[in-house]
């Protein structure tokens, strides 16, 4: 039986030729970057850039990590490299910007212009027929995505597979929430934009992830790896067995092995272990019992029962929320402006001076408020 192979390198640090030869080295033992692409393709790198914020914060892939696959593409004689996200809010270069990245430090590859949209049909699609894609995705003959580690309030965890969400234009990713507003279909959406991009490569930065109250409010917390692997479904398999999550659990895990763009089954993985530079295999329990975090902060919730779902829709109980610090709010107005439901379920409805308040018979629970708030201040329960 074919397995996906899976590449841990253990990397402990941000330093940036730690990171590259951790990097560099997992891409060989799977095969070499020529295995994945060619030099005379136009390549776009896709990291995780949520929104423009500081190294620190840990909401964005890591600059070390998007250079050390910049580099490695550079050093291999690829020269039609461009890198780039379409965040939630500002513009990729801002973004960019923040994580102290500019064009002179990418080893000749450009910054993507991701601000211009085109209408692609997709009539195969399971969930989705069409896309609002950011047109360099049109330009690019491959993508490499370079993913974060984060939890995630809708789907559990934002892993390879959520990564290419960021591929989607603008403020047209909060309308597909309303289009897809529940985990499931919204998974499947998502798997679509796989079968229709088909990334060649995901390298995962989690040097260190984000727990508790992620993508964007989050608590960084030290994992000390880089997971490589051609199948975004068995690395982000690796990320829920190293926090404890039952992977399953993971709606856009079981959706993309019903669509095939990957496995979730441990018994089609094979993972290798990278550790200052020897390559070894290593089983998922050895794996939990090295690296694996059991009190890792994020939701291990199943899916409620059909009884509850509806309950939950009809009377607002059952089902998480998201609410507002008023301690840390500042009245930005960011939440609002970004609500993709029509009449908006959160507005100022007791005016500037106070805080935003939700109708939460209007609210879908897509948390886009909560993913965005730059003060952190929106939390899920």
């Amino acid at each position: 039986m074919r397995k996906s192979n899976v590449v841990l390198a253990v990397c402990r640090s941000y330093d940036e030729e730690k990171v590259y030869e951790s990097v560099r080295d997992a891409v060989a033992a799977l095969g070499g970057i020529g295995h994945f692409v060619s030099p005379e393709e136009n390549i776009l790198v896709k990291p995780n850039l949520l929104y423009p914020s500081k190294t620190e914060k840990c909401i964005t892939t890591n600059p070390a990590v998007i250079k050390a696959v910049l580099r490695l593409l550079s050093e291999a004689g690829y020269a039609r490299v461009k890198v780039g996200d379409s965040p939630a809010t500002g513009s990729c270069r801002q973004a960019m910007s923040q994580l102290g990245l500019s064009e002179e430090q990418l080893y000749g590859a450009k910054i993507a212009d991701m601000s211009r949209e085109v209408f692609v049909r997709y009539p195969e699609g399971k969930a989705a027929k069409s896309f609002w894609f950011c047109e360099e995705v049109l330009q690019a003959d491959a993508i490499i995505g370079v993913c974060k580690m984060k939890t995630h309030a809708f789907l559990k965890i934002t892993g390879a597979v959520k990564n290419m969400y960021g591929l989607i234009c603008g403020t047209r990713k909060a309308q597909g929430h309303v289009r897809y507003p529940n985990a499931a279909k919204f998974s499947e959406m998502l798997v679509d934009i796989h079968n229709l991009v088909k990334p060649r490569l995901h390298v995962m930065d989690a040097v260190v992830a984000m727990e508790g109250n992620g993508p964007g409010s989050g608590t960084p917390t030290e994992m000390g790896l880089i997971i490589i692997s051609a199948d975004p479904v068995a690395i982000d398999t690796v990320f829920a067995r190293l926090v404890d999550l039952d992977p399953v659990l993971v709606p856009t895990n079981t959706q993309g092995m019903v669509a095939g763009i990957g496995t979730c089954r441990e018994n089609e993985i094979a993972l290798m272990l990278l550790d200052n530079g020897i390559l070894t295999d290593i089983s998922f329990d050895e794996m939990f019992s090295r690296f694996g975090k059991k009190d890792f902060d994020v939701s291990r919730e199943k899916d409620r029962l059909s009884v509850l779902s509806l309950l939950s829709k009809v009377t607002g109980r059952f089902t998480r929320r998201p609410y507002i610090d008023a301690g840390k709010c500042v009245k930005c107005g960011i939440c609002v402006n970004h609500c993709p439901v029509k009449g908006r379920a959160v507005t100022f409805k007791k005016g500037k001076d106070n805080i935003p308040v939700y109708d939460y018979r209007k609210c879908i629970r897509c948390f886009c408020c909560q993913e965005i708030c730059p003060q952190h201040a929106i939390i899920v329960k």
